[in-house]
């Protein structure tokens, strides 16, 4: 009789999203009021700010990426994800 193995049909714990800690969700906040006084008390229209936005948060997924993983991979990650969203 051969030994069948049940380890095939186990599936890995794969963890659930994270909740958001208090900084982040404070960024989070300060970014949607920036845009707010952005698009009423500047004047700028929603498009500018959104590309704006787009922008600062290229740049700092750009830094964020050099600092913790080898520049090769966040650079191919980062281009990846430019090319993909641009129209």
């Amino acid at each position: 009789m051969s030994k069948s193995s049940s380890a095939a049909c186990v599936e890995p714990r794969v963890p659930g999203p994270r909740r958001l800690g208090g900084s982040e969700a404070v960024v989070i906040v300060i970014i949607i009021c920036l845009s707010s006084v952005l698009a009423t008390v500047a004047g700028m229209s929603v498009p500018d700010v959104l590309r704006l936005l787009a922008g600062a948060g290229t740049v700092a997924a750009l830094v964020i990426g050099l600092v913790t993983r080898p520049p090769v991979r966040s650079l191919r990650r980062l281009l990846g994800a430019l090319l993909a969203s641009s129209p």
